[in-house]
């Protein structure tokens, strides 16, 4: 809420915890993240979804707590990305612990995060050139 104290306008914001499936109730039909694709599935491009899907168990909105974000690191000589946040660098088997380790609350997203590693891994190599 807005409350103003003598011509000085101070702005309060409320954290209100509430539960995953609530959230999910709130923002399934329509959120800033949501889009549409030629074939009618829907797809979400928000923080925290590793599947790209739009639905309950891959939100990373409804899911806030254990959500495991995997994006690629720009700039990067190596191929590398970020793991929620922090580098996530190496060759591709110390990578695969970082998303062991991540995934530990969340073992129905394992798969699916070393699938999205192994992808970021993949295109951030450099094809040698052929002798």
């Amino acid at each position: 809420g807005i409350f103003t104290q003598k011509h000085k306008i101070i702005m309060v914001k409320a954290h209100v915890e509430c539960s995953s499936e609530l959230v999910w109730q709130c923002v399934k039909k329509n959120n800033a993240y949501v889009r549409a694709s030629v074939n009618r599935t829907r797809m979400s491009a928000e923080k925290g979804n590793v599947t790209a899907k739009h639905g309950f168990s891959s939100s990373g909105i409804a899911n806030m707590n254990n959500t495991v974000d995997i994006q690629e690191l720009a700039g990067a000589k190596t191929p590398s990305s970020t793991l929620n946040g922090a580098n996530n660098k190496g060759i591709f088997r110390n990578q695969a612990k970082g998303v062991d380790a991540a995934c530990a609350s969340r073992s129905d997203l394992r798969k699916k995060a070393l699938a999205r590693v192994s992808a970021v891994h993949k295109a951030g190599r450099v094809a040698r050139a052929k002798k």
